[in-house]
């Protein structure tokens, strides 16, 4: 009797201080709304192209070419529309995370979720394995990029169709309870089952494919233990 009440003390303490750790992180991108410094500028292994961020004054957007033409972001120069970052902090366990988006037609803000990040040649932050929770006019794409031997590779792993109009500001909330991924935006709500969901994560936000604004980001969940320096 007296073991099953120690065990049962135990798991109780354990569950209070994984509840004591869980942060409520929150960004305006204004000017004075984020540091950048608390950010990592992530390029996909995909292109050599090494995207920034442009700071307006309610929100930040993704870099374009200016001398092309819009259908050309979404076509041979959507290569130079990539810009994305993650939170330097690693997450562990169930999440929630929101974005506050806006696209011009037809694509594509997105909440990433990336369990490693890798080094290009030049030592610039590149992604590996992550997934991509993308909006767009036709309602949500959720993709698994992979990464195995040198080579990117990619699958849809859900989607739901419904509309959403261009250039017109959207909540875009993810939750990850368990093996449980929950989207909701503009009053519609999806969710499958992945088995390949990561424990660990950096969470952040891409811009892709036209032009995408992010005006506030906000993260629910509890912080990883560093990873020890090598």
């Amino acid at each position: 009797m007296l073991r099953h009440m120690m065990i049962l003390m135990a798991v109780v303490v354990a569950l209070v201080v994984q509840s004591a750790r869980t942060e409520d992180l929150a960004w305006k991108f204004t000017p004075d709304g984020w540091k950048s410094e608390e950010w990592i500028l992530v390029k996909s292994p995909r292109w050599a192209y090494f995207g920034q961020w442009v700071q307006k004054p309610d929100h930040i957007e993704n870099e374009v070419p200016a001398d092309a033409k819009p259908v050309e972001w979404q076509g041979k120069r959507a290569p130079e529309t990539y810009t994305s970052m993650v939170n330097s902090k690693r997450f562990t366990g169930d999440i929630r995370v929101t974005a506050t988006t806006w696209f011009t037609p037809e694509m594509a803000p997105i909440i990433v979720l990336a369990p490693e990040l890798g080094k290009d040649s030049a030592g610039r932050a590149e992604y590996r394995e992550h997934f991509e929770i993308c909006a767009y006019n036709k309602g949500v794409n959720i993709w698994h990029h992979l990464y195995k031997d040198g080579k990117p590779s990619w699958k849809q792993a859900a989607y739901a169709r419904f509309e959403l109009k261009p250039e017109t500001p959207y909540l875009l909330d993810v939750e990850i309870k368990g093996k449980r991924m929950i989207v909701r935006i503009d009053g519609h709500e999806f969710g499958y089952l992945d088995e390949s969901l990561p424990a660990q994560y950096h969470v952040g936000v891409t811009g892709c494919e036209g032009l995408n604004h992010f005006y506030n980001m906000s993260i629910k969940g509890t912080p990883a233990a560093p990873v020890p320096s090598k």
